[in-house]
């Protein structure tokens, strides 16, 4: 496939997602049924103007209270926020890292300020790196780049931020909807239906 550049999403691929730990958590903390608070999610609003980093931590947390009529603790706010994110298995971060010898190996995630502080200590925790950039040549969030996958423009930035070929960079993810939108620009795709699949990768480059 003269692959030159390997792209890498985060969760449910490099780490372990449960997503709807965080909906379940919240609705512990508040009155709110879980299948009210899914669909937030992937919805124009509070929680993906917080993806694209368009307001702040703060904002969140009181964006949230004033949502669920709370008056939740930062703490409990980022707890639950983070109840999401799993482990980070090493064998994953090092099977990334060792195809920098080869290729540029980039990391592409839709996520947060909260979020990257989390799985920045889960990363120091099962490794001697203090964070996610030890192990790939490029890492690019949403919160960053304020936009978010699968819209064309997160790709197109990447592709421009990096000086890298669309038809040239192989992208995994875990979401069919994200890999239709980078094939739209000639990105190659695979999707990773399950974490350890990606030990997979050495027979498609």
């Amino acid at each position: 496939m003269n692959i030159k550049t390997i792209i890498f999403d985060l969760g449910g691929v490099i780490i372990d997602l449960d997503f709807n730990k965080t909906p379940e958590a919240f609705s512990r903390l508040t009155s709110w049924k879980i299948e009210d608070i899914i669909p937030l999610y992937f919805e124009p609003g509070l929680f993906q103007d917080y993806e694209k980093g368009l307001i702040s931590d703060q904002e969140l947390r009181s964006g949230i209270n004033s949502l669920f009529g709370t008056n939740l603790t930062d703490q409990q706010i980022d707890e639950a926020w983070c109840a999401m994110l799993g482990s980070v298995p090493k064998a994953r971060l090092d099977f990334m890292n060792q195809f920098r010898k080869d290729y540029k190996v980039i990391v592409l995630s839709n996520t947060n300020a909260i979020h990257v502080d989390s799985f920045n200590q889960t990363i120091q925790r099962v490794s001697d790196k203090d964070s996610l950039e030890a192990f790939a040549d490029e890492v690019y969030f949403s919160h960053e780049l304020h936009m978010r996958k699968p819209d064309l423009e997160i790709y197109e930035e990447v592709l421009k931020l990096s000086g890298i070929s669309a038809e040239q960079a192989l992208f995994l993810d875990d979401t069919q909807a994200n890999l239709d939108g980078a094939a739209q620009l000639g990105i190659q795709t695979l999707l990773i239906t399950q974490p350890n699949h990606i030990f997979n990768l050495t027979a498609h480059v």
